[in-house]
């Protein structure tokens, strides 16, 4: 995938942010399947990782680098449910699209030549070609659970 469709991926995700909007905060609140995630825990889950990519990830994606691994994945998902019951579901998807659209910028100043050099996040090789393709994956997983309420 090259940069022009993984940055469109992004813009129809901030897209996608728009349209949740419509849901009322009784809806943003209710678990779409019972024993799973509400949608605004599912958007904080998707903000958080955003936002740790922003601050853990981006500034160090280059060629060689050696990332830590990435944090307890349990932990980090009930620490950002946890915070989505900290605000109102239109303030969680604020904070997304904020989070969403400062990666965008980071990414639009990348040159497209940077997208294919390798580096490390614990033992796996990466790009950021491959990690963005796999944010894409990512999200479209969790897209398509809230679109089943």
């Amino acid at each position: 995938m090259n940069k022009e469709y993984i940055l469109k991926a992004h813009v129809a995700y901030v897209n996608w942010l728009d349209e949740l909007t419509n849901l009322n905060e009784i809806k943003g609140n209710t678990p779409y399947k019972e024993g799973k995630w509400s949608p605004n825990e599912i958007v904080m889950h998707l903000a958080e990782w955003d936002r740790f990519t922003l601050e853990e990830r981006m500034p160090y994606m280059k060629e060689g680098a050696k990332l830590e691994t990435f944090p307890n994945f349990e932990d980090f998902n009930a620490k950002a449910a946890a915070r989505a019951h900290e605000q109102t579901f239109t303030e969680t998807l604020a904070y997304a699209k904020t989070q969403r659209q400062a990666i965008m910028e980071q990414l639009e100043q990348i040159a497209e030549i940077e997208w294919d050099k390798i580096f490390y996040i614990g033992n796996h090789e990466l790009t950021i070609r491959s990690y963005f393709t796999d944010f894409m994956e990512h999200d479209l997983h969790h897209k398509n659970q809230i679109a089943l309420k």
